[in-house]
């Protein structure tokens, strides 16, 4: 379902929500939020369950501990948001300062999750340069950066190696590896640079991955945060 969305419309969408969820305090949109959340995960077929897994785990974890946090050691002062229908008992009003903490944070993780699982690099940089008028530059920049990161960890341990199969003494935190590795990567770039440029890669290209912007995609990037401003005034 959010796979086929616009990145740039997700963009749009993810980020006008989290504002939108941050004006609100209240448990119940925080846990409508996280099981959206978790439906955009659940539906997409770029999420990987090992992956989801590892993220989910630590996240319970913090939220688990800002709960106890929020109903053991309560305040007058934190409470400024509990409205006149929930428990009129102090002990439940603090029960309810855990619940909006924890699942506050539990909401904001989930809508950043399920951005980043289910959106593509290179479509998102397609998207931006096409719909957000990136300059292409940039974003070739930004989509080499990404791309480049595992080349990056090989290149320092290539560099490592060399130095030891001479016989000099490598340490942890050494930045002999580090600058060799610097001079081995900018003369990389600069060699890719000059084969793209000898094989037409310049901004006046036509791009084969074309993005458009259908009617589905203006309504996930308005309709998400009025989704959670609406049921912010509802249950206020």
């Amino acid at each position: 379902m959010i796979d086929t969305i616009n990145p740039t419309a997700k963009t749009v969408g993810i980020l006008l929500g989290s504002i939108a969820l941050g004006l609100t305090f209240d448990w119940r949109v925080n846990l409508a939020v996280s099981l959206l959340g978790l439906l955009f995960l659940i539906t997409s077929s770029r999420t990987e369950p090992a992956r989801l897994l590892k993220v989910a785990l630590p996240l319970a974890v913090i939220s688990l501990s800002y709960f106890f946090t929020g109903w053991l050691f309560s305040s007058e002062g934190a409470q400024f948001a509990t409205s006149a229908g929930d428990l009129t008992l102090p002990t439940g009003r603090d029960l309810v300062n855990g619940l909006n903490l924890s699942s506050r944070i539990f909401a904001f993780a989930m809508l950043g999750i399920s951005y980043g699982m289910t959106t593509d690099s290179g479509e998102l940089i397609a998207s931006l340069i096409q719909q957000a008028r990136m300059p292409m530059k940039m974003g070739y920049a930004i989509l080499t950066a990404v791309n480049l990161t595992a080349l990056i960890k090989t290149e320092h341990e290539q560099s490592r190696l060399a130095l030891q199969v001479r016989n000099i003494p490598v340490k942890p935190l050494d930045s002999k590896p580090l600058f060799t590795m610097m001079i081995r990567m900018v003369r990389w770039s600069e060699r890719l640079s000059l084969a793209m440029e000898s094989k037409g890669f310049s901004e006046n290209r036509v791009m084969q991955l074309q993005m458009q912007v259908r009617t589905k995609d203006v309504l996930f990037a308005g309709g998400l945060p009025a989704f959670i401003m609406v049921l912010g005034f509802v249950l206020i």
